[in-house]
């Protein structure tokens, strides 16, 4: 049942970014939203069923993405598992540090992902219109988080009476 609710979460997500937000700009910089459930996801999925939920978010938007294959999977899960790890022993839950760690955590992948590419030889992608994605982008997906919250909190939540299965998700007792 989580597989399947994340899913979901996953497919609006990516049919937000492809439709509401092709027109909904600021500044010329559209919110990176499957980037934000990677980032909710790995807060409260932790570092070991929010790597897994990034993943797939990541390659579901690489898909879409004119550049190589698997960049934004790998970004988005060592970005969950980074925020996965210090949340446990950090975080208290209040909606404006989430808010703020998703604008540092958005602005960050921004940037690795840009650095990644350029690495892999995808010219082009570091420049200061980068800075201003990241910076806009944060933003912006700091402000869709207290909306988007709530959704992935029970995307990833355990239903009553399940045990952990494969990858970390859960898996109904028989």
């Amino acid at each position: 049942m989580t597989s399947l609710r994340v899913a979901l979460v996953c497919v609006i997500a990516i049919s937000l970014q492809l439709t509401v937000f092709v027109d909904v700009r600021i500044l010329g910089v559209a919110p990176e939203m499957l980037a934000l459930v990677a980032i909710l996801a790995g807060y409260y999925g932790g570092p070991q069923r929010g790597p897994a939920v990034a993943f797939a978010a990541g390659l579901l938007w690489d898909v879409y993405l004119p550049t190589h294959l698997g960049v934004s999977s790998i970004i988005f899960a060592v970005a969950a598992y980074a925020i996965g790890s210090v949340e446990a022993g950090l975080f208290r839950d209040s909606r404006a540090q989430l808010a703020a760690v998703v604008v540092a955590s958005t602005m960050a992948i921004v940037v690795s992902y840009a650095l990644a590419n350029e690495i892999l030889g995808e010219r082009g992608l570091i420049d200061t219109r980068m800075l201003k994605v990241a910076v806009v982008s944060g933003i912006f997906n700091g402000v869709l988080s207290f909306a988007a919250a709530p959704l992935v909190k029970w995307a990833m939540a355990a239903p009553r009476g399940a045990s952990s299965g494969a990858a970390g998700f859960p898996m109904a007792r028989g």
